[in-house]
Formats: C-alpha cells, structure tokens, sequence
C-alpha cells in the first residue's frame, strides 16, 4: 500500500509543471485570502477552477500536493494520512506549502489538518462539496481558515481569457460590438472554464451534471431511488430563479415525506449544482422555511431545459445571483430575496442593515411591467428602509427619481463589469 500510494504522489507531482506555462487566466479573488496564514479552503463546484487556482497562487512557493481524487487513494483512513505526510517529505524534501485537493473524503482529515497547522506549514485545501464550506467544518479547523467558494468564469474574467480590456474606456464602436458578442456568448452558454476554452457546452454540461450526480451524491449518500432522484435534480435545473416548494417536490415524485424532498435538495445544494437562497423575513421561521433556488452555471440550464431561449428574463436573472454571489466574497454580506405582497428579486444586507434592493427585468418596454417592477421595488424599499435601489435591465440605462426614491436602470452587460 505505501509505494501504491507514494506512486500517486509522485505521479501528481509531474502536474504542477503545467501551471509554470503561461495561458492561465488570474482569477478575481480577494488578495488577502491568498496571503492569509490560515488555512485556506477553496470549494466550489467540479471543474470551476478550485484546483488551478491553488496551483497558480502557489507556484512561485516551495509547496507540495497531494490529489485524494484518485483511485489509487480512494480507501485511506486517518492512520494512512501520517504515511502520506512522511511521503511527501521523501518525494518533495522541504516544502513550506501544501495543497491538498479533495481531502474531506478521507476519514480523521481535519486532525491531521490541524496537526499540519500547528507546525506552522500553510495549507490549501480545495473541494467539490461543501463538507469544505465554513458550516461545515467550522467545528473542525476551530477558527483557523478562511474559506472562499469559487465559481465558474463570472464575465470579467470570460472577457480576460478572450484578452478583451473591459476597463478600457471611450471603447469604439466595433469594440462595443465584439464585447456585445462577447456577452451573448457567455449567456448562451456560462462559464464553465472548459466551455469557455471552445468545449461544447451541452455535451460538457451534461456529462459533468451525470458526473455529480452520480459520484457526489448517489454513492456518497447511498440513495435507493436513484431515477427518482436524477429526476428532481433535472426538475429544479428546469425551475430556476423560482421558490423551491418541498410539498410540491413530494407530491409530484411520490417520496415519503417533505424530509426527504428536503434531503434531496441539500444534497443538490452540497455539491453545488443548485444554490438557494434564503427569503429576507424578520421572523427566522420564515427565513428557514422558504427558499428559491438558482443552478450554478448557465450551462447546466442551456442543456437540461427545453425552453432555454424563451426564457431570457429567468437566464439574467439567475446571472445576476451567481455574480452577487462571487461578490459576497469581497463584501461579505448577506444575501436574500424578498416576497410580501410584491416580490424583489435580491436583498443585501450587511452589518444587520438593507443596503441594496435589486430587481432584474430584461424587458421594461411594456409600461404595465415597468410600472409593476418600479412599484414592487418602492413598496419593498419603503417596508425594509432602503436608501439604494437598482433594475438591472436588457438595455435600459438611466437614473429616475420616484416618489422620492431614486432608481438606477442599469444593462447587465454594464452592470457585470462595474
């Protein structure tokens, strides 16, 4: 078992050479969670880039690797974890950094994590579900990470792979159109980095979604009615930026009970193919119990859905949530949405105050739907005490003053580059 396992190692030693070419896209993380001493946890969905962004932030560093996503790795427990560390000190001699990839699926991971800590090596962990996520494992490091969850290409960075200067200002008009063509892209089919690099977004999507499924959560969670439950996943990808009903979830499957719909949920929700959020309310009950759901990268929608064109408004809005999602890592602030008598797409609150009220409306052209969006977005601001008050639209762009309350109209091509 050693030489198999110190075999492995040496072999994922031969990866880091390819992150010393050039070619890699930087991604748009906050600087001071790369420089921090503590241990640094970055999850996410598969194939968002988790594993590259460890090895491009560590390349310049004296650093060693272990992927535990490898057959050859696949049975350990916390007694293999010490030989893996005298391994690594035969393979790699001295290291000051360590990146291991997928270790939460080892058996006794955090002690041995804690034990790296405590001699002053700096650690990236990075994982596909959210067992890494600071809920998760907040019991379990006691205060020593920082977490970051990353996500698929946001726009900027979709721009910055095509070497497109999205800052630059005075662009000219055939520059204003190729950044037009640059988004359309990008909505069509998200921003998954191999997708991006030219893979073909449904085929990809799709396999990556049996991917999951089948190795995150089927075989992790031991789940007996397996069609079923592919069946849910596919039914909420189908209903995107909408309020995720577990009764309704019960009946129309047949399961046992709202626990089990519940069940099925979070386990979409820990491998990151769905991200809920929570509705903003003043009594917790309500906050706990509704919630409305987006899939975390547009090319899941592209390939699993059959209205996938009709539904534009849904598409930006479900853009939208992932980019204040990638936000939150910068900000740190709470995200929600409201719904009581009028329904606003996004709250941020931040420090136990309403800072922004969002609305998303890719066509505002009807004045019967520009007066519903305005009026739902006033009578919300009024009931939660917000001062800023944005519409990301399809092409409107100006500032209104109504009622005394001023609104921002705001194209989402611009509004994702600010």
């Amino acid at each position: 078992m050693p030489a198999l396992i110190k075999q492995a190692i040496a072999d994922q030693k031969q990866e880091i050479m390819q992150y010393s070419s050039p070619g890699f896209i930087q991604r748009d993380v906050p600087v001071d969670f790369l420089n921090s001493k503590l241990i640094k946890i970055i999850s996410g969905v598969r194939r968002s880039g988790k594993s590259t962004l460890a090895h491009l932030s560590l390349r310049n560093s004296n650093y060693a690797y272990v992927n535990f996503d490898d057959e050859r790795l696949l049975n350990l427990n916390s007694t293999d974890l010490s030989e893996i560390e005298k391994l690594l000190y035969s393979i790699y001699d001295e290291f000051d950094f360590l990146f291991f990839d997928e270790i939460q699926n080892i058996e006794g991971w955090s002690l041995f994590i804690n034990r790296l800590a405590r001699k002053g090596l700096n650690i990236f962990l990075s994982g596909s579900n959210s067992k890494l996520s600071s809920s998760e494992i907040s019991s379990h490091l006691t205060g020593r990470f920082v977490n970051l969850e990353l996500y698929p290409f946001s726009f900027k960075e979709y721009l910055s792979f095509h070497k497109f200067d999205y800052a630059k200002q005075n662009m000219t008009t055939s520059e204003k159109g190729l950044m037009l063509k640059h988004f359309n892209e990008y909505i069509n089919s998200g921003g998954f980095p191999e997708i991006v690099k030219g893979e073909n977004p449904i085929r990809y999507a799709s396999g990556l979604f049996h991917s999951i499924i089948n190795r995150d959560i089927l075989l992790r969670y031991n789940i007996k009615h397996q069609r079923t439950f592919q069946d849910i996943a596919v039914f909420l990808i189908n209903n995107y930026a909408r309020e995720i009903s577990f009764n309704r979830i019960k009946n129309i499957f047949g399961l046992g009970s709202e626990h089990t719909a519940k069940n099925y949920v979070h386990y979409l929700e820990q491998a990151y193919l769905i991200i809920s959020l929570s509705k903003f309310s003043f009594k917790k009950q309500e906050t706990i119990r509704n919630r409305k759901s987006y899939v975390i990268d547009i090319a899941f929608i592209k390939s699993l859905t059959d209205d996938f064109s009709t539904n534009t408004g849904f598409i930006y809005e479900n853009v939208v949530a992932l980019e204040l999602l990638r936000r939150k890592n910068f900000n740190n602030y709470e995200l929600y949405y409201f719904k009581n008598k009028v329904e606003v797409d996004f709250v941020i609150r931040k420090n136990h105050i309403i800072t922004e009220l969002i609305q998303v409306s890719y066509n505002l052209d009807d004045p019967g739907t520009y007066k519903r969006e305005v009026k739902a977005l006033l009578t919300a601001a009024t009931e939660l005490k917000a001062e800023k008050l944005t519409i990301i639209t399809g092409n409107m762009e100006k500032i209104e003053i109504i009622d005394g309350k001023t609104i921002t109209f705001i194209p989402l091509i611009k509004w994702l580059i600010e």
